[in-house]
């Protein structure tokens, strides 16, 4: 082989060395906001549930909503406790949405209520929750698509992380609260 057959060679491996490299660091900050993201979420999740919390010790909601309120919000409450996430997790998630729903329904009005002050943290979290599972979902759904690369997988440039999951539970705001 000549020595120009080297020198191009050398020259190949180099851009080859460097582009993998980029395509590494790409995916690492990719993990890195994934797992931020994550992190926003459950810190978000867990600030509904305290201002949920709030909402359990009214009077003027009904006693059967609150007591399943207080259920579901002692049932987040635990699971958020936990250092391993499950999938019950979101279905748990998806039942305080639910009962806030039944709660804050069409037919809601501000003026029943005395404090109008948690009522409109509520509505805050809610919207804060939405707004952590859409960021962390786009997140996740951009290091999906670039560890589905052949290159990706190929050269196995993901490490030891995991693939990150898309995270599906319901998230929106109840009827009466999304004009606060």
């Amino acid at each position: 082989m000549q020595i120009s057959n080297w020198i191009i060679f050398l020259v190949l491996l180099v851009f080859l060395g460097v582009y993998l490299s980029n395509v590494a660091g790409r995916l690492d900050r990719l993990h890195l906001k994934v797992e931020n993201a994550r992190n926003a979420l459950d810190r978000q999740l867990a600030i509904r549930s305290v201002v949920c919390r709030e909402l359990v010790n009214m009077q003027e909601i009904d006693s059967n909503f609150r007591n399943k309120l207080n259920q579901a919000i002692q049932d987040s409450i635990n699971e958020e406790s936990l250092e391993v996430h499950s999938i019950n997790e979101w279905q748990i998630e998806s039942n305080v949405t639910k009962i806030l729903k039944q709660i804050f329904d069409n037919n809601f009005s501000l003026n029943s209520i005395s404090n109008k002050k948690i009522v409109e943290e509520i509505a805050a979290a809610s919207r804060r929750v939405q707004y952590a599972l859409t960021f962390y979902n786009d997140a996740a759904n951009g290091a999906i698509v670039v560890r589905k690369r052949w290159v990706v997988r190929f050269f196995r440039l993901f490490g030891r992380a995991s693939m990150p999951e898309v995270i599906e539970f319901d998230a929106e705001i109840p009827q009466g609260l999304a004009h606060l």
